[in-house]
């Protein structure tokens, strides 16, 4: 589509000057309309507010109002207008007060046409790249919009995901609810149950949504609770409200969740935080609370204060630790997540006093990490025969810490190796994939590791670090073997040009498909040819 020309305006008292300049090179040529003129600076701010011109070509030395205090009043009203001042006298002190006024350049008369069109073009640069700088902004700033309740779930995820940015956290909570950050009163997690343990997964999380629908409404008038979903799905509650009781609000969830909808769920209530930067603590307790929930049965609230949390006062959970041991399970680092775990358990076990509840608390908290990571990777329970009601029964009946900690092990280990197997699969799937299709779209110039790793979703660093492990060599030299075999099969069986055989190669420079070729073959495309 061909872009509207760029619109300026010239003023200047004398009228033979105001003409001149019009006409003194191809204006239209360049991208350029003349669409006014004016005799002194209060036309052309007349002339400025209804005709909008990109440029202003103005002579400093008029009456009334000279062309710097114009620049000023431009520069107010339309900072985005160019200003090129034009004066018959090289006067250094005019510079340094145009540039503080934002004045773009300078012409000197007698006006040469030379100076003129360049600075013409150079100014057409500016403009289109601004323009295409603020297109940019406004597209940017409507999808904005369009996603904001995307964007406000996600950095909830990310709140009680502790991955949230403490210097941004103040300004991105009162960007998203309009208002100072508040104590967190008390924090719930629900989960509706499933009717039964096979149930589809598109079932499932339609089932979420309906649940979560009916949440919001159901707190539409209390906007001191925030109401989300977390990325496994589950609803999160947030309140705010002083002297709320959260486990309140779950049993009020519950009772008409199974009044309306007819569905049983499971309520995890975590502890109250003063500093909301530490939200996934309490995110976290409520997930273990409701997996308890789980293992006894639907329709129960249960807190991790008051369930849960055994000796609160003397002993803490040893969070770094257990997040530690679930990191290796998570990276498929079987032997280092099974001594993570044998830590752990030490630790506790050289602990004074230390009670099988207490070993009960890591294990269900190791569980619940470990149950979220596999939402989080994708992998299929049933590569896993993963059921958390029955690793949790099997946590429960360890009757001593030493026992409790080798079942951990054993799951640590079993679950770490389906990851690494699972990753191994899916990454030889990849690469297969982007082979086959560089194999069939070599010939395009504009195939990149950019472009494959867009086109099939990847990070580019990712892609390029696995395609590099895999084949041996990295993206670039592998697509560049590939163009430099099909090269040499033309050249062998055609009578081709060596620029039309780079077309065809995808390589649209013949001087850089020479170097190419000689860099690839280690003779030139003329000595090859010469090769019986």
């Amino acid at each position: 589509m061909d872009e509207a020309p760029i619109k300026a305006i010239v003023v200047d008292d004398e009228r033979n000057a105001r003409k001149l300049l019009p006409i003194l090179i191809d204006w239209a040529a360049i991208g350029y309309e003349f669409v006014g003129e004016a005799a002194d600076g209060n036309e052309a701010l007349d002339l400025i507010d209804s005709l909008k011109p990109d440029v202003v070509f103005a002579d400093i030395s008029m009456p009334f109002m000279d062309g710097l205090e114009l620049a000023g009043l431009i520069r107010e009203r339309e900072p985005l207008i160019k200003i090129v001042m034009v004066t018959a006298f090289a006067d250094f002190d005019y510079a340094k007060r145009s540039v503080k006024l934002g004045v773009c350049d300078f012409l000197l008369k007698p006006l040469q046409t030379e100076i003129l069109t360049t600075l013409a073009e150079d100014l057409k640069g500016r403009i289109r790249g601004e323009a295409a700088h603020w297109g940019e902004y406004r597209r940017m700033k409507a999808q904005l919009d369009e996603h904001a309740e995307l964007l406000r779930e996600r950095f909830l995820n990310e709140l009680v995901g502790g991955s949230a940015d403490a210097g941004r956290l103040q300004d991105q909570y009162r960007y998203f609810f309009g208002e100072e950050v508040a104590p967190i009163r008390g924090l719930a997690v629900i989960e509706a149950l499933p009717g039964s343990s096979d149930e589809p997964e598109e079932d499932r999380l339609l089932l979420g949504m309906r649940c979560q629908r009916f949440v919001e409404t159901l707190f539409a008038d209390r906007p001191g609770i925030i109401v989300f979903r977390d990325i496994a799905g589950r609803i999160v509650l947030l309140d705010r409200e002083p002297g709320a009781d959260i486990s309140h609000v779950g049993d009020q969830c519950i009772r008409l969740i199974r009044e309306r909808l007819g569905l049983s769920v499971s309520v995890g209530v975590g502890g109250g935080i003063a500093d909301i930067g530490r939200a996934g603590d309490s995110y976290r307790e409520a997930l273990e609370a409701l997996l308890y929930g789980k293992l006894i049965g639907g329709d129960h609230v249960v807190s991790f204060g008051e369930d849960l949390r055994l000796e609160r006062a003397t002993w803490k959970l040893p969070v770094s630790g257990i997040e530690e041991a679930a990191f290796f399970v998570k990276a498929g680092a079987e032997k280092q997540a099974a001594e993570a775990v044998d830590r752990l358990f030490g630790a506790l076990s050289d602990t004074r006093g230390a009670t099988i509840e207490q070993a009960y608390s890591v294990a269900v908290h190791f569980v619940s990490l470990l149950d979220g990571a596999l939402t989080a990777i994708g992998l299929p329970r049933s590569e896993l025969e993963w059921d958390v009601a029955s690793v949790l029964g099997s946590v429960f009946q360890a009757g001593t810490i030493t026992e409790l900690n080798r079942r951990i092990v054993l799951l640590a280990k079993r679950v770490s190796e389906s990851i690494r197997r699972s990753r191994l699969v899916k990454k030889d799937r990849m690469i297969d994939k982007v082979r086959n299709y560089v194999t069939e779209e070599f010939a395009d110039p504009g195939l990149t590791l950019s472009s494959v790793s867009e086109k099939f979703d990847y990070n580019a660093s990712y892609l390029s670090r696995a395609f590099k492990q895999a084949i041996g060599s990295s993206f670039t030299d592998y697509l560049l073997r590939l163009r430099m075999a099909a090269a040499v099969k033309l050249i062998d069986e055609t009578d081709l040009k060596a620029y039309q055989i780079a077309e065809r190669v995808g390589i649209k420079d013949p001087y850089y498909f020479s170097y190419c070729f000689k860099k690839v073959l280690g003779v030139s495309i003329q000595d090859y040819k010469k090769i019986p």
